[in-house]
């Protein structure tokens, strides 16, 4: 099974894959576009942290266990501020971008922990 963590960055970042779900200056919005909670269900656009929060939330079950995966799912990566700020100035692109490199980071990481060796065996 894959690690909670690398979880929770794919769910959040096909959440915000199509730039119509996206959305800058707000956590998260509805329908109307007013701002809401990014764990509604009527969530219609997130930013990077909301959709992060969104699928640590639908993972977890847990508000509180929620929110500590998502300000730190992206770390080493970047911080929850910087993410914050990052989504705001640089926009969307930049966030999948930052998704894919966390994404990336995540797999090789867990590949390495789960198994001594990988790719073909290495004659002596």
């Amino acid at each position: 099974m894959k690690p909670v963590r690398l979880q929770v960055l794919e769910r959040a970042r096909a959440l915000i894959e199509d730039k119509r779900r996206w959305c800058s200056g707000d956590l998260a919005r509805d329908a109307r576009g007013l701002s809401i909670s990014p764990t509604d269900n009527n969530a219609e656009q997130r930013c990077a942290l909301g959709a992060l929060l969104a699928a640590a939330y639908q993972l977890t079950g847990d508000l509180k266990n929620a929110q500590e995966v998502a300000m730190t799912a992206m770390r080493p990566i970047i911080g929850a501020t910087s993410l914050t700020h990052t989504n705001d100035i640089e926009g969307h692109t930049a966030m999948l971008a930052l998704f894919d490199l966390a994404i990336a980071v995540q797999r090789n990481a867990s590949v390495g922990a789960g198994s001594e060796q990988v790719g073909p065996p290495q004659s002596t």
